[in-house]
């Protein structure tokens, strides 16, 4: 079989796939909707865990509430916490969504299936070469490779592993289920095809990173691209969860090389 013929199978099956999105998958207009839904939930569960995080350690006392509300966003405990809340509550109410649609297949409306090992191989290079690049291109702007974000967050951990669970498990599980599973299946279906929907789910998940600068927001785009690509091309979240979550080990490793040369 020729390349051609491969382009050929697989544009066949998207067509096939998006005939029967129409039957089994929500509208693109319903996936906005719902998506917004989902997206407030979020962010309300996260401004819930705030605020009883607030109260129950008493870091806020009256007259330095700017000054402990700016170090709340450094504070590892609660961005851990943050993460496994929402992660909970939102990958849930993705699942209870997909669910209420009439017809639906959870494992193929989300993605939840194994790549092929030729497609697991190909594309986990693809996001070493991302990495390489990525760093180089920061290195040669005079950008830092490791954040303040991630910098400040991590060394106010004395003991780090939560972060890390929450960040090579917690947040790949429900951002994927999320941006790659229920955004890019509702929206590729509408005008905007494929591309259009790997496009507008990046810059969904993108624009939720406001911890960082417009440069780091701008990098998670592009790794979004790349992501969003992977769950069309091979099918699989499962996929696309692995890689998210080989990025943010390599960039966790990357943070504590940083801090330990700092302190050295």
């Amino acid at each position: 079989m020729t390349s051609n013929d491969v382009v050929c199978e697989w544009r066949r099956s998207l067509r096939e796939d998006e005939r029967e999105d129409q039957r089994t998958v929500w509208g693109p207009l319903a996936t906005i909707l719902w998506g917004v839904v989902i997206a407030l939930l979020f962010l309300g569960t996260q401004t819930l865990i705030v605020i009883i995080y607030i109260v129950a350690s008493k870091i806020v006392v009256p007259g330095e509430v700017s000054s402990a509300v700016a170090r709340l966003q450094y504070d590892g405990v609660l961005l851990s916490v943050c993460t496994f809340a929402t992660a909970a509550i939102g990958g849930s109410m993705t699942v209870i969504v997909v669910k209420l649609k009439r017809g639906s297949n959870l494992r193929t409306y989300l993605g939840i299936t194994l790549p092929k090992k030729r497609q697991f191989f190909q594309w986990f290079i693809a996001i070493i070469v991302f990495i390489v690049l990525s760093d180089c291109v920061s290195f040669f702007l005079g950008k830092p490779i490791v954040p303040e974000f991630m910098a400040r967050t991590y060394a106010s951990l004395r003991s780090p592993w939560m972060l890390w669970l929450a960040l090579l498990l917690a947040a790949p599980l429900f951002e994927e289920l999320f941006f790659r599973g229920f955004l890019i299946k509702g929206l590729s279906a509408s005008v905007l095809r494929w591309h259009g929907a790997v496009i507008f789910s990046s810059a969904a998940w993108a624009t939720v990173h406001q911890q960082y600068d417009v440069y780091g927001i701008t990098t998670i785009f592009a790794l979004g691209l790349i992501l969003g690509a992977a769950r069309v091309k091979t099918g699989s979240i499962v996929l696309t969860m692995f890689l998210h979550s080989f990025c943010s080990f390599v960039a966790t490793a990357e943070t504590i090389i940083h801090l330990r040369r700092m302190f050295a």
